[in-house]
């Protein structure tokens, strides 16, 4: 069976083709030819690459898995000097980020980062016959069936790393064994991200042979790494924010921000000098955050004006002891002076871990909606307690190591996110354990990418 759908779904792989010329033909890129035709003869394997020496291949879905190779790149390059390391991606902004890992060499080579061919086995045999690859590292998830057959028949070995698997997939590959069974059959080695990835492997491939719990290397990545401290202390100056207590709440969604805004009134309630900074996961839905901000009557500048000192403090049109519209004066403006914003929303991308070492405590979005939650250890790396809600489905393993330490928390409603914060920052022993308990749940998940480097010096 597992042939015969090999067999069907390559007859399937023309129109497949066609299907995609036809798209980028009528897409919006259409004006973009030269780039148009490049892409093309990558997918459809013209555009070829040739190695000397035989190279070791990674593939990398997109820029999410390109980011969580981006240590281990440059260690298997330094262990192998010799070996041509490639990536390919099934994405053109995918291939632009691995462009960062795989610069022009000084003998001159080109890039070595190219997009993934269309899975067709004409297409993948040709890619691989000009690249002669030594070893295939997938990340993460990215498995094509005629890649797999391919690499198979042309003795190339297969790893995957940093390997995932949701219930949704293992049940579609439990109803399609055959399929599954030929696909899998031509992988050595699976270095999985958690305990709950391992054990349904498992049950998909019967046993433990291939596998190796190795944890996620995304968790590598999350390190301190300052940038321009000193621009955000400049406005901490300017807003008259030190020594204020700050509530940051990270990579929020607007249907989070209301709960977080009304555990923030309260919060100030009961503790007049706290600040809140609300950070919107995309950038371009700010102005929807700032209007809801002006109707809970708090003053909020954007990141974005932070170069105009005092004037953008005051924060759209708002002066000192001015009245919002009819709604109450925020505690910044009471008695007719002013003591600094109440809140500031940060409205660019790329400083928000910068941030989160100003901050005194922290609550990560995406887990009191229906995403499913960003990275709730970003601010573990800088010694912070962190706060989430119920929905941690694409964090768990961060979320529950931080609760089993203390260091984080979870969170239902307003008046538990209020609850919370205002006992840690009444408490100054409770937040300095917490923080210390919050990096203490990072480090123990870290070290994925030296294990992940060590199986495959096994295999070359």
């Amino acid at each position: 069976m597992g042939i015969a759908f090999l067999i069907l779904y390559n007859l399937l792989a023309p129109i497949i083709a066609l299907a995609y010329f036809i798209f980028f033909l009528f897409s919006s890129r259409r004006g973009l030819l030269k780039h148009l035709l490049a892409e093309l003869k990558e997918r459809f394997a013209v555009s070829v690459p040739v190695f000397l020496e035989r190279p070791l291949w990674f593939h990398a879905a997109s820029v999410g898995e390109v980011k969580a190779i981006q240590q281990l790149v440059p260690l298997v390059r330094a262990r192998f000097p010799l070996k041509p390391v490639m990536i390919t991606t099934s994405t053109s902004s995918g291939r632009t980020e691995a462009l960062k890992l795989t610069p022009c060499q000084s003998t001159g080579q080109a890039p070595h980062a190219f997009l993934l061919p269309l899975d067709s086995y004409p297409l993948m045999r040709r890619f691989m016959a000009a690249a002669r690859p030594e070893l295939l590292l997938i990340a993460e998830t990215e498995l094509w069936p005629n890649l797999l057959y391919a690499a198979g028949h042309s003795g190339v070995k297969v790893m995957m790393i940093n390997a995932r698997i949701s219930p949704r997939t293992a049940g579609f590959y439990e109803l399609f064994a055959p399929i599954a069974r030929l696909m899998f059959r031509n992988i050595s080695r699976i270095a999985v991200q958690s305990r709950d990835d391992f054990e349904r492997y498992k049950a998909l491939l019967g046993g433990t042979d291939k596998l190796a719990l190795t944890g996620n290397m995304k968790h590598d990545l999350v390190v301190p790494k300052p940038q321009d401290r000193a621009e955000i202390e400049s406005f901490l100056e300017r807003a008259e924010w030190k020594g204020k207590r700050i509530f940051c709440a990270g990579s929020t969604h607007p249907e989070e921000e209301n709960i977080i805004l009304e555990a923030f009134l309260k919060i100030r309630a009961a503790l007049p000098d706290a600040r809140l900074i609300l950070a919107p996961r995309h950038p371009e839905t700010a102005a929807s955050s700032a209007v809801l901000l002006r109707e809970k009557g708090l003053v909020a500048p954007r990141w974005s004006q932070r170069a105009h000192a005092r004037p953008a403090l005051l924060a759209e049109g708002v002066n000192r002891g001015q009245h919002l519209g009819d709604k109450p004066q925020s505690e910044s403006q009471k008695g007719g002076a002013w003591s600094g914003p109440d809140c500031l929303l940060v409205d660019e991308i790329g400083r928000l871990a910068d941030i989160y070492g100003f901050s005194d405590v922290v609550f990560v979005g995406g887990t009191l909606d229906e995403t499913g939650g960003h990275n709730v250890l970003e601010p573990s790396a800088f010694s912070k307690p962190v706060l989430f809600g119920p929905n941690i489905k694409h964090t768990r393993d961060g979320a529950e190591a931080l609760i089993n330490k203390n260091g984080g928390f979870m969170v239902g409603t307003a008046d538990e996110l209020a609850d919370k914060i205002i006992s840690l920052l009444k408490d100054p022993v409770a937040l300095r354990e917490a923080g210390a308990a919050s990096k203490a749940a990072l480090e123990s998940l870290q070290g994925a990418t030296a294990k992940t480097l060590a199986l495959i010096e096994k295999y070359l």
